[in-house]
């Protein structure tokens, strides 16, 4: 149980890693592309540059934060309604998220093998990006491990709150 719990761990920067690098390029693009729009305002048209594509760039990364934040987060993810929940005993919370969990698994799985193929036939029929004309197939590929690593993290936490009973409970930390 405990090599599964440093996969995990592991899993876990490298998504939190994936999903930084994603926020500080989206936040780089936007910042180029407004300031690059102001010196135009500036300037009367006279300097004029954009940045190509940046909607595409930007969405592209959102989807990739999040997709990396959702793995590196899965087992934080449930949203807990205290109504429903505040009398339960805490094992039978407990084995509530490790289904929930396993669900997530399967959600990650659907999501990797939908994507992969995605990524299979943008590479057979040549699909690119609207804007950047960019081939998709990276794109695809990307969002499909990410969400394999969603996956992956998702079966090794169900597992460990089967076994152990323990799990992050949102009520307890007050978060």
């Amino acid at each position: 149980m405990e090599f599964l719990v440093k996969i995990s761990k592991a899993i876990t920067k490298l998504c939190e890693f994936i999903g930084g690098v994603s926020l500080v390029i989206i936040v780089l693009v936007t910042i180029a592309d407004v300031g690059a729009r102001y010196i135009f305002k500036l300037t009367g048209g006279e300097m004029g540059f954009t940045v190509k594509g940046s909607v595409e760039i930007v969405s592209y990364f959102m989807l990739f934060a999040l997709l990396a934040a959702f793995a590196a987060f899965v087992e934080r993810s449930q949203i807990i309604v205290d109504v429903f929940t505040q009398k339960m005993p805490r094992s039978i919370k407990g084995y509530m998220m490790g289904v929930f969990m396993m669900g997530f698994f399967f959600i990650g799985l659907v999501f990797a093998w939908g994507l992969f193929e995605s990524a299979v036939d943008a590479v057979k029929f040549g699909k690119v990006t609207q804007d950047l004309r960019v081939s998709m197939m990276p794109i695809y590929g990307l969002s499909a491990f990410l969400s394999l690593l969603l996956a992956i993290r998702a079966f090794i936490e169900s597992i460990n709150i089967f076994k152990t009973g323990e799990f992050f409970d949102a009520e307890e930390t007050g978060a």
